[in-house]
């Protein structure tokens, strides 16, 4: 099912990485790879965040076998197969345990059918870790009754084995949710059992669970110690409760559109619900809900019993902190489950006990000796869960729900509230009809209500937007501009070893507006997504992983554990030195305009429609809308930036005019249109006084003689009373001609800075884009101002930018009062070098002891306590307990790296004084240093990077990586692994005599 559920994967349309896949699920497995195929293994990540853990952060999913192909395929393809076999892991598991706990094959299809189309499973594609831990959870059950059944060891070791698989898929949270439920499960199916010996073998299976932990303990111990070390080490209950399920969201069963999203196709109301739709939704279909409601009255066994109450409970802790009386708060004093966030991801164990309800019902139903009866309870949930259906759409429909499209909101015109509504009549009437017939017709009965729950099913999840995932010729797969220009920097700076700062941009929402233009917009994945550099080797000091150091984000401006900086003013463009010893290099940011062009684009339609404001007016013998787009006047350099949905023109006309131009003359360029095709082509047209535009007021008595231009060709006349005399006010109309038919994307429309006119101010009125004779007006909300760039003056105080003909071309050319200067700059992105940076090695002569907080503001200010200047390439900052001490005039040296790989650095250092050696990477432990061959000790410098004590002279120094934690870890799981194999061989030789004597 999952290769027809998916099939523009299989054919190699798409790849299944949508969101958080091809910003951080896609690139760490692809570093994996790298790291793995060039003879190490991946133990830290050096590429973000200045070097951090990278198999103890576990979502790499190192040891977790279908992360594998990315060994042996190219990444699109290696992303596909991994994610298929996912899904048919996850079908496959779920029919064989509902086969397994009693029910019938079609209510075990049935039961495979809802898990793998779950709203949780479906909506989480983007989570790689998450799916592929929720997966393997069909598999726990289903091992756990089968060693309860057969006492099989070998089932105890697949058990254990299991847990082990889990843990290294690399999500802790739907881990310990997995686990929790399982052995809730375990402990009772035990209770009432008659077979002592089955009753045992169930309590043994929560031995086993905790046995598969130890089987992952070189995967656990390390992801432990990282999280001691992180942000998530003092989680507050604000953290730990954040992404709680709101109660008003639960409509969402029912309605799963009803707060607007999907892909833009069937459904494309705004999203107007909580932020991150995926979270929130648990949709299984509402013929699920409708069985899964009647599995309890149709027999109430252990099982069914035990799986209606996870449900209830789990839907409950959904909630979050919307639970009555704070009762959630009693969560967080939980060991290890306080640890988590996003209370609605218990959103997983709900729709599997509903898929295994479901599939329940299914079976019994057939079974039901009082037929009347039976039907009579079937139409009863199937209208209840009708009956809700229309509540929710209804009474309970946000108040801020509209349409995708300039219309009034009714029932009829929003797919949204009245497909839900359709389908669950008819899923209604096809459990009445398969509850009146299953005991005589059970395949005709069956297949209505089979087509309903695939229908249901698929029209929800095929619409959910996964199909905006990336195609294999999203720029992902290819690398950027950026990543040749950046070499290409510091192959200018000889080569050293340094970092970039990506100034990272809040989450940005794929709403499904034109993805080719917003993955163009200057390289989006490289500027606003900073994983995405590791792939093509590019360290950088921002970064996202759900672990962040936490001494890191303190040292590096408060960075949020996706890159963001919450002031950058201060970190970045302030006084402050933390950068400077981080070795940034370079800072990467998206251009103005290019952040311009992607919110206008966010507001183009996707597609060319009829349009609502038609060219109904001539004007200059050229078809326009009849109303003014609205826009802003332009003034000194600023520009109007705009996204269209592709449109065939081979010509664009404009109405414009100018204020402040008297001293222009016939032929001065006082603007610019550029446009850009769907192909990348750029075509560039000036906009020239007395040609294409002039002065509004050029019919004033007191400005008509002096006026240097003369009129371009009118598309508009108005009365303007004034003071001085009445006059015409006139606009004008502009044509300019394509050299081919183009499909184009859109453009730009920009004002001059003259020195003759410093006031000029250009209105532009209204926009058509040509085909022949059919037109196609631009709207004000698809344009973008774009305020005109700050102007940077160097230490001479001399103004940047001067052409040679005297016109000022205003750009930003420096932040921070000089420290970081644009060296690269192009439609979209800006890169700018740091003045002030450091190497990525050097010594310093000189300690100063502070405590840890005046570290911090020393960093921060440059400034020592005392106010004097703190230069870091003299002074190293130690904590005061620390008793290394020397001061030195002089600590120069030599420093050159000779060796990097991803676990190991090689230096060789040539010291004329005592020094310390200061490497500019994160201290963390498990990193351990040789001088010349013998161990010294590591010392914690400047807050958080590392260094060691040297004395004068010549030395080779040694960095490398080895945690105690995987090295205990890993001692553990192989003599995990031992006992358990020599227990199952034991117990199969136990067996073979009496095999024998049989």
């Amino acid at each position: 099912m999952p290769l027809v559920y998916f099939f523009p994967a299989l054919r190699g349309a798409l790849v299944l990485c949508p969101d958080e896949g091809v910003i951080y699920n896609v690139p760490i497995r692809v570093l994996v790879a790298q790291i793995l195929t060039a003879g190490n293994f991946p133990l830290w990540n050096p590429y973000i965040f200045s070097g951090m853990p990278l198999f103890a952060s576990a979502q790499a999913g190192v040891l977790f076998p279908l992360n594998w192909f990315y060994l042996g395929f190219t990444p699109a393809v290696a992303t596909n197969l991994m994610m298929l076999s996912s899904y048919m892991l996850a079908a496959l598991g779920a029919y064989l345990y509902a086969r397994r706990s009693g029910s019938s094959i079609a209510g075990a299809a049935l039961t495979s059918l809802v898990w793998q189309g779950s709203g949780f499973l479906v909506a989480q594609i983007g989570h790689t870790n998450i799916v592929h831990t929720a997966v393997l959870l069909p598999w726990l059950f289903w091992t756990i009754d089968g060693y309860a059944d057969r006492g099989s060891r070998w089932s105890a070791l697949l058990l254990s084995a299991l847990v082990a698989a889990q843990a290294f898929a690399g999500h802790q949270q739907t881990l310990v949710y997995g686990l929790v439920l399982a052995a809730a499960y375990a402990l009772v199916m035990s209770r009432g059992r008659q077979d002592t010996a089955v009753r045992r073998r169930y309590l043994y299976s929560v031995v086993f669970l905790v046995t598969g932990l130890l089987l992952a303990a070189v995967q656990i111990l390390p992801t432990l110690e990282l999280t001691r070390n992180s942000v998530r080490a003092s989680a507050t209950y604000d953290f730990f409760s954040s992404f709680s399920l709101p109660p008003r969201m639960l409509t969402l069963f029912f309605a799963p559109y009803l707060f607007g999203g999907g892909d833009g196709g069937v459904f494309s109301a705004p999203y107007t619900g909580q932020a991150f739709y995926n979270e929130y939704i648990g949709y299984a279909g509402l013929l699920t809900l409708a069985l899964a409601g009647l599995a309890l009255t149709l027999k109430r066994d252990r099982r069914t019993v035990f799986w209606t109450a996870a449900a209830v409970v789990c839907l409950a802790l959904c909630l979050g902190r919307f639970l009555p009386f704070g009762a959630y708060k009693l969560v967080h004093y939980v060991p290890v489950l306080n640890l988590f966030r996003v209370p609605a991801r218990h959103l997983m164990e709900v729709n599997f006990a509903l898929a295994v309800l479901a599939g329940r019902a299914l079976t019994f139903l057939p079974q039901a000796r009082d037929r009347v009866k039976a039907t009579r309870l079937a139409l009863i949930a199937g209208t209840s869960v009708a009956a809700l259906t229309c509540l929710a759409v209804t009474v309970f429909r946000p108040a801020d729900f509209r349409l995708g499209r300039q219309a009034p909101v009714s029932f009829l015109r929003a797919p949204e509230l009245f497909m839900p509504v359709a389908i669950a009549l008819v899923s209604a009437w096809a459990l009445w009809h398969f509850a009146r017939g299953c005991d005589r017709r059970f395949a005709r009965s069956f297949l209505p209500l089979l087509i309903v729950l695939v229908f249901d099913l698929g029209l929800w999840g095929q619409t959910s937007g996964w199909r905006l995932s990336p195609t294999p010729a999203h720029p992902i797969w290819r690398q950027p501009k950026t990543v040749d220009t950046l070499r290409a920097l510091q192959r200018a700076d000889g080569g050293e070893p340094s970092r970039i700062l990506t100034e990272v941009q809040p989450f940005f929402v794929n709403q499904g507006r034109d993805e080719a233009e917003k993955y163009q917009l200057g390289d989006f994945m490289m500027t606003l997504q900073p994983d995405t550099a590791m792939m093509h080797r590019i360290e950088n000091a921002a970064g996202y992983d759900g672990f962040g150091l936490k001494r890191y984000s303190d040292l590096a401006g408060d960075m949020k554990l996706w890159g963001e900086l919450p002031d950058p003013a201060r970190s970045v463009r302030g006084a402050g030195r933390e950068f400077d010893i981080l070795n940034v290099h370079y800072l990467v940011r998206q251009s103005p305009q290019g952040e311009a062009r992607r919110r206008a684009a966010e507001r183009a339609p996707l597609a060319p429609s009829r349009p609502e404001a038609p060219a109904t007016v001539s004007l200059g013998g050229v078809p326009f809308a009849k109303d003014d787009l609205g826009a802003p006047s332009l003034t000194n350099g600023e520009r109007l930036v705009f996204s269209v949905p592709l449109t065939e023109t081979n010509r664009i006309a404009l109405v414009t005019s100018l204020s402040w131009s008297v001293d222009l003359k016939d032929g001065d360029t006082v603007g610019h249109v550029r446009l850009r095709s769907e192909q990348g082509e750029n075509f560039d047209f000036e906009l020239r006084a007395g040609e294409h535009s002039s002065e509004w007021a050029h019919d004033r008595a007191d400005l008509r003689g002096k006026i240097r231009h003369r009129r371009a060709p009118l598309a508009t006349s108005f009365n303007v009373e004034d003071p001085a005399g009445n006059f015409e006010g006139h606009t004008y109309v502009a044509v300019f001609q394509l050299p081919k038919m183009v499909r184009l994307r859109g453009g730009e429309i920009d004002v001059s800075i003259h020195e003759s006119a410093p006031k000029l101010v250009l209105d532009v009125k209204r926009v058509s884009l040509l085909n022949d004779e059919i037109a196609q007006p631009l709207r004000g909300d698809w344009m973008e101002k774009l305020t005109a760039p700050e102007t940077y003056s160097d230490e001479s105080g001399e103004a940047q930018g001067a052409d040679e003909a005297g016109k000022t071309e205003r750009a930003v050319t420096g932040l921070g009062g000089g420290r970081w200067r644009l060296v690269s700059e192009d439609e979209y992105l800006m890169i700018y070098r740091n003045t002030r940076a450091l190497p990525r090695a050097w010594l310093a002569g000189e300690t100063i002891a502070l405590s840890e907080e005046a570290t911090l503001e020393t960093i921060r200010t440059g400034l020592l306590p005392g106010g004097k200047t703190w230069d870091p390439g003299t002074a190293v900052l130690v904590d005061s307990e620390t008793q290394v001490k020397i001061s030195n005039a002089s600590s120069a040296g030599d420093v050159r790296i000779t060796r990097r790989d991803p676990n190991r650095i090689e230096l060789t250092v040539s010291a004329k004084a005592p020094s310390i050696l200061i490497l500019s990477e994160n201290h963390y432990p498990g990193w351990r240093a040789t001088v010349d061959g013998a161990a010294v000790e590591t010392l914690r410098v400047n807050y958080n990077l590392r260094g060691v004590m040297l004395t004068p002279g010549a030395h080779r120094v040694e960095f490398v990586y080895r945690p105690k934690s995987a090295l205990v870890g890993l001692l553990i799981s192989l003599l995990t692994s031992a006992v358990l194999l020599v227990w199952c061989l034991r117990g199969r030789a136990r067996a073979a005599p009496t095999e024998g004597r049989v």
